[in-house]
């Protein structure tokens, strides 16, 4: 073999074949041949594996199946002198020891019918020959990867032992901005289109899905944009000093700006239409800009089957058309846990849930017919349903809830037609049987009040044995049925926890109905909104425990000048270490810090996310709102009493003028009320905690798995619950569980939802999917459903992603969010007032917004799309009104 076969240069040469080149370094070749701007390259070819294999390898082996013998030989071997000496040259021939890009280039790979998309190595920023040698080994060892050969097994390929690899070796562009683009629409597979989704920084970003981005589709024949959203981008990826990457905050003048100018973006379609030419098929480009170039880093076929849009529901299960077209589906009280969009975990979890968890757990309401699980939830691209229309047809059992238009409305949003509707499952239980169902639900109401207190004692109880219990394990010692017998226990507590929350939940509801509805009937205008006003005070709301937890720590931190220093003087991102690292620090965080963990770490955003680190997982985000905590002190216990004080006040001066019967009926709601809110909160926290041991155990086994190379832990979101517990309990391989097929139909699903245009929050009927695109009544007032009483004129602050951006609300600011959750809550003793996209009056976000005294509006659809960070905004939270002045203005 001469030299010049080891290692070439893709030169666009068409001599250059396929078998030499492996899929990527033929396709890069391809796009030069075009003439189209591709960063230089080289490539050490299969022929170079080939001789490697031949010299170092036993052929034994090699069809020995002991794939994690032959990559640990092909990791630790010599690397013949000649090929050594090819590859050190093209590396010189790339700059003056340069950060190169180091990708497997597989004979299988990028193929029109099997793209093999993430299943061997890719390396970047990798500088220094002795680490370029090291990662084209790595390379080389992938080929022999546990899931590339379940992948190929799958594909009906041949053995590995009969195939080969190559190695690119390419120039890094340190990008200004990178992205991914689509020579069709993903979403409709409109062949017309172009979609381009771009974020600042690094493609790395994109592809991870750790960055906000930018989408833009344009016409594919004229180059104009047919629509587009630029998001907010609170931080983007790029390269530190040890060539690691990394996520940093955008410099604020870059966050809300396009990361695409027109002229990149009509380069950008130029070069698309030319690949799309050259290819005869479309493609899947990423690409970067780098002083204004545009720059092709690689192209690979779509082998997904493009599908022309068409009408989904939200029930999968559901085979009746007209109960599909009747139904009514709504996400304004999903609980908060699946408040958003989820990921492939999320959904599967949930359905998890919904088949083994909500049925028994709603029992306890009192229903005697908990019909059958498919009508309890519904999915549609991404978010997660409360079927209204099941769940109202169930409840008609009940008394309180015999009227199901009440139960049903509450749920819809006001562009929902009831002129014509009619419940799809029928009129419900009748007659005699209705009898039997009313008796059935009285005598588990007296049963649920008789010993509601000592279930919320057993719950707490119960999550702090199991919390104290699970934290003493050693996952690592334990053997696959060890972990499959912990599963099963936290199925057990799930189910009990989820039972006990259930009753709490739908009579704090029910309670805040009857209150809303009194207070019409007796003080109509006057009593406007006044359900948000006079409740009785529930200041040890378990979500204000968090907060004054959190300032019960930052008093510690004051009382000792060492401890401060070292949280003044890091981010919060350093601190877990730099604590540690710290005879003081190391106290404290294994003291104070540990307790509160103890209680509250399990709680994070999300909380049916299983992928979303939670706060003993990641402790960041606490550790910034400590931060703030110290730079503005907050006196929460004066706020609340204040809060409280204005309550009494407002309270006496309304009630004192109705007649006796009056004033004590709203006061014995308000009362019941505020019992019902409080033991909700209490028992959620412990069926939260036994999701989080669900979490952990699923990255152990991750662990494991990913040591063998049949799965990696970064493929967490797009796993399958159910799979997962078939593999650990022995039903199925880890073939079967993690198959590559699943994961990457889930990958390019979750990528499609990401930037899919967010479905409506209620809805009767089909849906159509289309790609998101910014609000186009760019209006000054918005009009949303007030959650907490008050006024205030104050600038606004954009936050979309809680984990990046806690740090940047000033205080008296008004936080504008999608969504928040419990783990929002720390934030609100700073803020001047909350607005939100989605929500409702009972979330308790809304909750603590109504205790620390601050004025509150949700569910205003865009209000992220519409308000920008540092716009002035007049919030009234009495009636729900949202008035923008622009900053430029």
């Amino acid at each position: 073999m001469t030299d010049s076969n080891i290692v070439v240069g893709i030169s666009g040469d068409q001599q250059l074949a396929h078998q030499h080149l492996g899929g990527k370094a033929y396709s890069l070749n391809h796009l030069v041949h075009a003439g189209l701007p591709v960063p230089v390259a080289f490539c050490v070819t299969a022929d170079a594996y080939q001789q490697f294999i031949r010299e170092t390898l036993p052929a034994p082996l090699l069809t020995s199946g002991e794939m994690a013998q032959v990559r640990e030989t092909i990791l630790n071997a010599d690397i013949p002198e000649s090929i050594k000496q090819a590859i050190q040259q093209a590396y010189q021939n790339l700059g003056e020891n340069p950060r190169i890009a180091v990708r497997s280039s597989a004979l299988d790979e990028d193929g029109q019918s099997q793209s093999f998309a993430g299943q061997y190595e890719t390396y970047l920023h990798v500088q220094g020959i002795q680490d370029v040698l090291h990662k084209v080994r790595s390379c080389w060892a992938s080929l022999w990867a546990d899931r590339a050969e379940l992948y190929r097994q799958e594909h009906r390929q041949g053995h590995v032992s009969q195939s080969a690899i190559a190695v690119v070796l390419q120039e890094m562009i340190d990008a200004d901005a990178a992205g991914v683009m689509f020579t069709r629409d993903p979403l409709s597979g409109n062949q017309d289109h172009v979609v381009i989704d771009s974020c600042w920084g690094l493609g790395e970003g994109v592809v991870s899905g750790q960055v906000t981005t930018d989408t833009f589709t344009l016409d594919k024949a004229t180059g104009t944009v047919i629509a587009q959203e630029v998001r907010s981008k609170p931080n983007y990826c790029q390269c530190d000093d040890k060539g690691r990457v990394t996520i940093l905050p955008t410099p604020e003048p870059l966050r809300d700006v396009p990361s695409l100018s027109q002229e990149h973006l009509a380069e950008l379609n130029r070069l698309a239409r030319q690949a799309r030419l050259i290819y005869g098929t479309d493609l899947d480009i990423e690409w970067a800009v780098k002083d204004n170039k545009v720059w092709l880093l690689q192209a690979r076929p779509v082998t997904t089957e493009a599908k022309a849009a068409t009408v989904i529901y939200a029930n999968p299960w559901e085979t009746r058309q007209s109960v599909k077209e009747g139904a009514l589906f709504s996400r304004m009280d999903t609980g908060e846990i699946v408040t958003g969009l989820m990921t492939p975990l999320g959904l599967s979890f949930c359905q998890y849930y919904q088949k083994h968890i909500h049925g028994p757990a709603i029992q306890t309401m009192g229903m005697a017919d908990i019909s059958d699980w498919t009508i309890y939830m519904g999915y549609i691209q991404g978010h997660v349903y409360l079927n209204i229309s099941g769940s109202a047809h169930m409840l008609r059992q009940c008394p309180p809830t015999r009227d199901e238009m009440k139960f049903t409305t509450r749920y819809a949003t006001d562009d929902i037609d009831f002129s014509h509707y009619q419940n799809p499952y029928g009129p419900g239980v009748q007659g005699w049987d209705y009898a039997k169902s009313a008796w059935h639900w009285l005598k588990q109401q007296i049963h649920n009040v008789r010993h509601a207190p000592k279930i919320v004692e057993q719950m707490i109880e119960l999550r702090q044995q199991e919390t104290k219990r699970f934290l003493a394990l050693d996952l690592s010692k334990m053997t696959l049925a060890d972990l499959n017998r912990e599963l099963e226990r936290a199925d057990k507590y799930f189910l009990e926890s989820c039972a006990a929350y259930m009753p709490f939940f739908l009579q704090s509801f029910a309670l805040y109905d009857a209150l809303t509805e009194t207070c019409d009937k007796y003080l109509g205008d006057q009593g406007n909104g006044l359900q948000n006003r006079i409740k009785a005070s529930m200041n040890n709301l378990r979500t204000i425990e968090v907060t004054l937890g959190i300032i019960k720590l930052v008093e510690t931190i004051n009382r000792q000048p060492q401890l401060k220093k070292l949280f003044e003087q890091h981010d919060a991102s350093e601190l877990a270490d730099i604590l540690q690292q710290d005879s003081e620090g190391r106290t404290f965080w294994n003291g104070p810090f540990e307790a509160f963990l103890f209680e509250f770490g399990a709680r994070g955003r999300q909380e049916f996310e299983l992928s979303i680190p939670r706060w003993r997982d990641d402790p960041s985000y606490l550790l910034q709102v400590m931060k703030m905590y110290l730079q503005h002190p907050v006196n929460l216990q004066e706020k609340l009493k204040e809060t409280e004080t204005l309550r009494n006040q407002d309270s006496a001066q309304l009630l004192n003028g109705l007649p006796r019967m009056a004033r004590l009926k709203l006061k014995m709601l308000m009362k019941l009320y505020g019992v019902m809110a409080e033991r909700r909160e209490a028992t959620r926290p412990t069926f939260i905690t036994e999701t989080w041991f669900y979490r952990i155990i699923m990255l152990e086994v991750l662990g494991r798995l990913e040591s063998k190379e049949i799965v990696r832990r970064e493929d967490l979101p797009y796993i399958d619950f159910q799979r997962f517990r078939d593999y650990v309990a022995g039903r199925i391989s880890a073939d079967e569980a993690f198959s590559a097929d699943v994961l990457n139909e889930n990958r390019h699903q979750h990528l499609l939802n990401t930037h899919a245009d967010e479905p409506p929050l209620a809805i009767i009927g089909g849906y159509t999917p289309q790609l998101r695109v910014a609000a186009s009544d760019n209006t000054d007032q918005l009009k949303g459903l007030a959650a907490s009483p008050g006024q205030i004129v104050a600038k606004a602050r954009v936050i979309t992603d809680l984990q990046a951006q806690a740090g940047e609300l000033q205080p008296g600011e008004i936080l504008v969010a999608r969504f928040t959750d419990a783990s929002w809550t720390p934030l609100f003793a700073l803020a001047g007032g909350v607005v939100t996209d989605i929500g409702s009056a009972l979330s308790h976000s809304c909750i603590v917004a109504r205790e620390f005294g601050i004025p509150a509006v949700v569910n205003l659809k865009t209000a992220t799309q519409q308000i920008k960070s540092g716009d002035t905004l007049i919030v009234d939270g009495d009636n729900g009104h949202i008035m923008i002045q622009r900053q430029e203005e």
